[in-house]
């Protein structure tokens, strides 16, 4: 590890004030091996998953004040036909620390949500922070759900981190029984879909841009229709990785 990359990552674990794009996103290579073997890339420790949440805390907070943050109300649009009034059934795949169960909570109060990640220690966040809702750890790639059981199969920015993304797209058309949705993916219009490595909250973090086409592509093979999308945070890795990019929240409708 290069010196300039060992002070990015100590930067990042020891100043999470600074962690909303700077210090939590840094150290961007294509070169994924310089971050270590593939196992660096694994589940994320309780003190990431710490790191992370207390990032996430004032976002969650300016929700519950009506003042959602741009890529928060790209979500709030996503929600709004497909809830109405109901008590829609929601599983967050990736769920973190638990944090969107509280965002989507703070306007659909209505929504029966339920939250699944591979980290242990993600997950106890989210069951100290928030008792009353169900969090499950589990996989993506093999989520644990009857086919058709869940209104709404929604990634929170989980997708673009999954080297087996095509897989967990398939597992989210399989359980969904009316929609998808996929919430802040980066997206590209000039480059194949590509993997990149970065710091996110001082671990090392395997990320992906989809190629617009190819993503539609694989959403259609698993006979997800593409109905709509939100323009969210602004996200252009031009300047990173040379990928031109823009972050979506991609409405998608089973069958």
């Amino acid at each position: 590890m290069s010196l300039k990359s060992s002070l990015l990552a100590a930067a990042s674990q020891t100043a999470p004030r600074l962690s909303s794009r700077v210090l939590a996103s840094s150290g961007y290579s294509l070169d994924t091996s310089r971050f270590g073997p593939p196992e660096v890339f694994g589940v994320w420790t309780l003190a990431t998953a710490l790191r992370q949440d207390k990032a996430w805390q004032p976002i969650v907070e300016e929700a519950r004040e009506g003042r959602p943050r741009h890529d928060v109300k790209a979500l709030y649009t996503a929600l709004e036909p497909l809830v109405g009034e109901g008590d829609a059934s929601l599983l967050e795949a990736g769920c973190g620390g638990g944090y969107y169960s509280e965002i989507i909570a703070a306007r659909f109060p209505e929504v029966s949500y339920q939250g699944i990640d591979l980290s242990p220690a993600m997950i106890g966040v989210a069951q100290e922070h928030y008792p009353d809702r169900t969090f499950l750890v589990g996989s993506a790639y093999d989520l644990p759900f009857a086919d058709a059981s869940i209104d709404i199969v929604f990634d929170g920015v989980a997708l673009i981190h999954m080297p087996g993304w095509s897989k967990a797209l398939a597992e989210y058309a399989r359980v969904a029984r009316h929609h998808v949705i996929l919430h802040g993916v980066t997206i590209t219009d000039t480059s194949p879909t590509t993997e990149f490595a970065k710091y996110a909250y001082g671990q090392p973090s395997l990320e992906f841009v989809f190629n617009r086409s190819e993503l539609l592509a694989e959403c259609s093979r698993n006979g997800l229709n593409h109905t709509d999308v939100i323009p969210g945070l602004e996200y252009d890795l031009q300047k990173f990785i040379g990928i031109r990019s823009t972050e979506e929240t991609w409405v998608l409708e089973v069958g």
